[in-house]
């Protein structure tokens, strides 16, 4: 019988090896923070590191990281590959959490569900406004 692989423990200050778009994006994933959903669950407050992504408004069109992403465990267990160590939080990431944390207290955001690969995509495609 075979018996599913333990989940692991995530925590403040660990930084993840994740699984990008592309060979040439290698993210990193830093854990900033963790709320507790009201309605169940946490809320990981993360700066994504050694991204790609497209974005018209930067000298060069590149973003390499992402200053604050929340997102779901299942995003941590679908898109984590390695814990690569523990770090201090960033501090980059508290302007966009105070941003969500006021637009999540008004019903109005929410946190990612899907791997990490795909929150980038639609993060590049919303910055040079492509549908869908």
């Amino acid at each position: 019988m075979n018996t599913p692989a333990p989940t692991p423990d995530f925590a403040v200050g660990q930084l993840w090896r994740c699984t990008g778009r592309s060979l040439i994006e290698t993210p990193t994933l830093l854990i900033n923070r963790i709320d507790e959903h009201p309605l169940g669950g946490q809320i990981f407050h993360a700066t994504v590191y050694g991204v790609r992504v497209r974005n018209p408004r930067l000298p060069g069109g590149i973003m390499d990281k992402l200053m604050h992403v929340p997102v779901t465990r299942t995003v941590l267990e679908q898109s984590a590959t390695a814990l690569e160590g523990t770090r201090p939080i960033d501090p980059i990431y508290q302007q966009g959490y105070r941003e969500w944390k006021q637009a999540f207290d008004a019903g109005r955001a929410g946190s990612f569900g899907v791997p990490l690969a795909t929150i980038l995509e639609i993060i590049e495609r919303g910055m040079n406004g492509e549908g869908r």
